[in-house]
């Protein structure tokens, strides 16, 4: 016989397929779960009746009678009442929230244009609890639950035990501490993570690409990487992401945000490409925030004729090149997907990216993986950063059911 808490790890990892599964699936029906996760047809109908029971599915009768013989099957989807989450975008002057039910459905949206630059931790917890509340006042449901998970997406780096947003180039102020105290005012989970970082669990569920391992490669603001190995977001502890960006491209070369010379960063980012093109100063370091148009226009004039907008995104391009070929010596080539305003760009920088990783990868190794652009980088953003808090809410769910789950098999 199994141990106790053997018996409880399988019941947890069974429940955990399921609502994986669903998640995939949106809507499914009992038959579907079986065959989609190995389950018996009898285990998965007890564990799906148990978590109707519980309040986190909800089952309805299938319309779609017309060509079907015998007992209507009947189809499964979640809860939308069962929890509500919200995704907090921070980014140069400004702050963007979205809360959404536990079927994923966004249920208010707010934008605010305001001077974060010189909050400090105190300062940043208010103005996050104030924006979570203000967009819990425009929900329209009634008796909609207070948020229970939020996913705080900053640009920058952050720590994810602590709970710290250790610099970002929204904020003058380093190694803020918010993600205890925002908890607290809340009463809700708060997660603080690398904008980038969370991009990969945009396509968690959505099946935005077929490959186990890739990379989402930002270029705009920054230059930063989300990165999926092994079937699995990179998050780990005191560095939420993929530090790209500040790979050193050319030691005591152009000056990059973060206050060291010569990163990859320095070359691709906006900032960067537009000081390239404009032909200013190395050194120069450019503190408002370029506009996509503007990265729009330097693009359309590179794709007119030579010149210095043209060297800027191939500049641009092969410092990205000579990164990745460094990244693909440490861990196999794997697909990239572009992001942000500069991936509109990519038909100016693809050339002298693959020069550059052939150049700096052994036996030119990834110089020929796919690349794809994602074209809604604020879109990707949410819906990864909602995605990291249901997910969330699921492991709490698969790990502590309610009462009727412990007879599932």
């Amino acid at each position: 016989m199994l141990a106790k808490t053997d018996a409880e790890s399988v019941r947890a990892h069974n429940r955990r397929a399921v609502i994986d599964h669903l998640r995939r699936s949106s809507v499914s029906t009992r038959r579907d779960v079986s065959a989609a996760t190995g389950l018996s047809v009898s285990s998965a109908s007890a564990i799906t009746a148990a978590l109707i029971r519980d309040g986190v599915l909800i089952e309805s009768s299938d319309d779609d009678r017309s060509l079907k013989r015998g007992r209507p099957e009947r189809r499964l989807g979640f809860e939308p009442g069962a929890a509500t989450v919200a995704a907090v975008k921070i980014a140069v002057g400004e702050m963007a929230i979205r809360v959404s039910d536990y079927a994923g459905e966004p249920l208010a949206h707010l934008h605010r244009v305001m001077n974060i630059a010189d909050l400090d931790a105190d300062g940043m917890v208010t103005a996050i609890a104030d924006l979570v509340r203000e967009a819990e006042g425009l929900i329209e449901r009634p008796q909609c639950a207070a948020t229970e998970q939020l996913t705080l997406a900053v640009q920058g780096k952050t720590d994810v035990e602590a709970g710290r947003i250790v610099w970002s180039p929204a904020m003058k102020h380093r190694d803020l501490v918010v993600g205890p105290k925002l908890a607290q005012a809340l009463d809700a989970t708060v997660s603080v993570c690398n904008d980038c970082s969370l991009m990969p669990e945009g396509v968690r569920w959505r099946g935005g690409t077929s490959a186990r391992d890739f990379a989402f490669l930002f270029i705009g603001f920054g230059v930063g990487m989300g990165l999926r190995i092994g079937g699995r977001t990179f998050q780990e502890g005191t560095n939420s992401a993929v530090e790209f960006g500040h790979i050193n491209h050319v030691p005591g070369g152009a000056a990059c945000r973060c206050g060291n010379s010569g990163c990859v960063e320095a070359y691709a980012g906006d900032y960067a490409i537009w000081r390239r093109a404009l032909g200013r100063p190395p050194s120069d370091i450019i503190d408002r925030r370029l506009t996509d148009s503007e990265i729009h226009r330097l693009a359309e004039d590179a794709r007119q004729a030579p010149g210095d907008a043209r060297a800027a995104f191939e500049e641009a391009g092969k410092a990205i090149g000579y990164g990745l070929g460094r990244l693909f010596t440490i861990i196999d080539p794997l697909p990239i997907i572009f992001t942000g305003a500069g991936a509109h760009a990519i038909d100016l920088m693809e050339p002298a990216i693959r020069k550059g990783i052939a150049e700096s990868s052994i036996a030119e190794q990834g110089a020929d993986v796919a690349f794809s652009v994602e074209e809604d980088v604020d879109a990707l953003v949410f819906e990864a950063a909602t995605n990291h808090a249901l997910a969330g809410i699921d492991e709490r769910l698969a790990r502590n059911p309610g009462r009727h789950s412990e007879a599932a098999e």
